[in-house]
């Protein structure tokens, strides 16, 4: 009985180096064999945090050029709407704003709502407005800083298309992201 529990036991603890293994390994993907992994020098903290200031400064910096390379995001609204549709507003856009906004504090971000010409002006500039409110909120809802969020309305004075039709009121009804480095 006691080769049978000594037994379960080896098992079991091999069982959980195993799994664990599993997790780190395959899961997190987190795994490095000593091929891999940088060989350790004492008193080197200095080299080390540049090592990690520069990793940071690269991404930052291949965030900057897909940010330039995206261009201006773009939002669109049903009409008379104050809540949009910002799918066309990808993660790895949210991702890589809030990377270049974080390490740069001077950075800003400007969000223009714009309106077809339905209404009057004082409406659509009240809605433009309000449309940019809404982008803005959904910013911060996935991390951005507010501060770092100027919003502004062009109500209906700078139409993307014409707006004698309801495909060009359409594509009027919406709001631009722009990233100010």
């Amino acid at each position: 009985m006691r080769q049978l529990v000594f037994f379960l036991s080896v098992l079991l603890v091999f069982w959980i180096a195993g799994a664990s293994w599993w997790y780190v390994c395959k899961v997190r993907c987190d795994c490095k064999t000593t091929a891999e992994a940088p060989a350790l020098v004492r008193d080197t903290s200095v080299v080390e945090t540049q090592t990690a200031e520069q990793v940071l400064m690269a991404a930052v910096g291949e965030a900057k050029t897909f940010l330039t390379g995206a261009g201006i995001q773009k939002g669109f609204f049903k009409s008379a709407s104050t809540e949009g549709d910002m799918s066309s507003v990808s993660d790895e856009y949210i991702k890589n704003l809030k990377l270049v906004l974080e390490n740069n504090p001077s950075a800003k971000i400007e969000v223009t709502g714009h309106t077809d010409k339905t209404g009057t002006a004082w409406f659509n500039n009240k809605l433009g407005l309000q449309r940019a409110e809404f982008v803005r909120s959904y910013l911060v809802n996935a991390g951005i800083n507010a501060d770092q969020i100027v919003t502004a309305s062009k109500g209906s004075g700078e139409p993307a298309e014409s707006n004698s039709t309801s495909e060009g009121r359409a594509a009027n009804r919406r709001t631009e992201i722009k990233v100010i480095i």
